[in-house]
């Protein structure tokens, strides 16, 4: 028989957003049978918005409170096994009690533990008061958790310097690759190359502006950079469009918790240039690393593409094989059976 996962987070972040979209995943792949042994017992969650005083209300006292006594409730009726938080804003929805087992996805802890990455500040580096005492209780949460599941080996290694006595899972995040080989319109020219992502300062997107800056006029005068999430709104289809007919995704990050577009762009064939920092470095074949910092290599690589899109007289270059074959190792299967894994090791199988 099953075992039954009450998933648990705060506001109702849609899809489109990172953690909502992980959790939304969490969501299908238990209801799908896709995590080997469980199965989803439902969902505990609120609506976003309201005055500053619901919102405090609701996160400190009331939500809390409902995810306790539903978690205790289904323990006790047999209609729960385990509660997982799906991600660590939202930890200190662990139960105080110790009767309900309960794991946390942990995506990063840049808030929880703020660093300076190539000179950019990573996490919030002096929050208020109140902030500070929301991440006082996110830690006690994590400290309470039976299992940490991490994203990636770089944040599993800090959650064991801050709970050494903690279990600590790694399991990657996963991707479906069917979407990703259906065949996508859209109208792009020239030679294209994206960017994915918000315009907040470790996505260093002003890096990017000054290696652009620093190439050679031919290159600049055929260069169409698509910058994705900072300047141009996609659907998803329309993004897996862009991937297919980008020669490359330019993804230079100070930090991720896991980097989630260099996956998406190998699953459509696309090649990435990214900084070899943590944690997009684990998923991004090591030939498509460059160093964080330097123009120059930037520059080098970007204009050897443009030579290879000149050589083939702007046609389409078809699927890049080194990308498919390392998004190849990011399978849903694998993803389940080690998510399956982590939670039989917190409940003693």
């Amino acid at each position: 028989m099953a075992r039954r996962v009450l998933l648990v987070r705060g506001g109702e972040l849609p899809r489109q957003s990172g953690l909502g979209r992980a959790h939304h995943e969490l969501v299908d792949r238990l209801k799908a049978g896709q995590i080997p042994g469980y199965e989803l017992a439902g969902v505990i969650e609120h609506p976003t918005g309201g005055n500053s005083l619901q919102r405090w209300w609701r996160r400190r006292k009331s939500h809390p409170a409902k995810v306790s006594k539903e978690a205790l409730d289904g323990m006790k009726n047999g209609s729960v096994d385990l509660i997982h938080v799906t991600d660590q804003e939202q930890a200190h929805l662990v139960p105080k009690t110790k009767s309900v087992p309960c794991s946390v996805t942990v995506h990063d802890l840049f808030h929880l533990s703020p660093r300076t990455v190539i000179g950019i500040e990573v996490g919030e580096h002096s929050p208020n008061s109140t902030r500070r005492k929301d991440l006082s209780h996110l830690r006690n949460g994590l400290a309470r958790a039976d299992l940490l599941i991490s994203i990636s080996e770089t944040t599993a290694e800090e959650c064991g310097e801050l709970w050494p006595e903690k279990p600590v899972s790694i399991v990657h995040h996963a991707i479906d690759p069917e979407p990703y080989r259906i065949e996508g319109e859209i109208s792009l020219r020239n030679f294209v190359l994206l960017t994915v992502g918000s315009n907040e300062p470790r996505k260093r997107l002003d890096f990017l502006d000054g290696v652009v800056d620093a190439l050679p006029q031919e290159v600049r005068n055929d260069l169409n950079l698509v910058k994705v999430g900072s300047h141009l709104k996609l659907s998803d289809e329309e993004l897996i469009a862009a991937y297919q007919h980008a020669e490359a995704l330019l993804f230079p990050s100070a930090g991720e918790g896991f980097g989630l577009p260099v996956l998406e762009a190998m699953a459509a064939g696309c090649s990435v240039l990214a900084s070899d920092l943590p944690a997009h470095n684990e998923v991004v074949d090591p030939s498509m690393l460059l160093p964080a910092s330097d123009k120059a290599e930037w520059v080098k690589a970007i204009t050897g593409l443009h030579s290879v899109w000149v050589e083939r007289n702007g046609e389409p270059a078809g699927a890049d094989q080194i990308a498919l074959e390392r998004a190849a190792k990011f399978q849903i299967n694998d993803w389940g059976k080690k998510m399956a894994s982590a939670w039989d090791s917190m409940l003693g199988e």
